[in-house]
């Protein structure tokens, strides 16, 4: 089941099932030391899945500074990959933008070897591939749908 949450809408389990799916996958998979916990958690829109208790793929949808919308923490857990689970959880991601945001361009930092999956969503890159954690990124845009209208 999917669920979109604000951050005082979480419960004490949601949040952890939350963070510890993001250390799994970020700090311990990936081998990114980083600061994962921070405010942007407090503003931002936690979209998830669960199934049968557990969750499966996360991400967040936030306002960025210049009043930017954005996306990240993207992720599926290991034992739940290729059920498409990303791409559901983008798609979720987006109509979550179109429907409760008002600003018009949307703009993330992409893994580099996601950058496909991005294209499908209407992302264009920009710039060149840097380095953020250790994991090489791209900065990638586009435009929210409803805010075009």
């Amino acid at each position: 089941m999917w669920h979109i949450k604000s951050f005082n809408e979480l419960t004490n389990q949601e949040i952890w099932a939350i963070y510890r799916a993001r250390a799994a996958v970020f700090v311990v998979d990936q081998q990114s030391l980083y600061q994962d916990v921070d405010e942007v958690d407090l503003e931002a829109l936690h979209v998830f899945y669960e199934e049968d208790g557990e969750l499966l793929a996360y991400g967040r949808v936030f306002v960025k500074e210049g009043d930017i919308l954005s996306f990240g923490r993207v992720l599926t857990v290991p034992a739940a990959r290729g059920r498409g689970l990303g791409k559901e959880l983008i798609q979720q991601m987006m109509t979550v933008m179109a429907e409760r945001f008002d600003q018009k361009d949307i703009e993330i930092e992409a893994q580099q070897h996601v950058i496909e999956l991005y294209k499908r969503f209407g992302f264009t890159e920009v710039g060149d591939i840097f380095m953020d954690a250790g994991v090489p990124h791209i900065l990638m845009v586009t435009q929210n749908e409803a805010a075009t209208k």
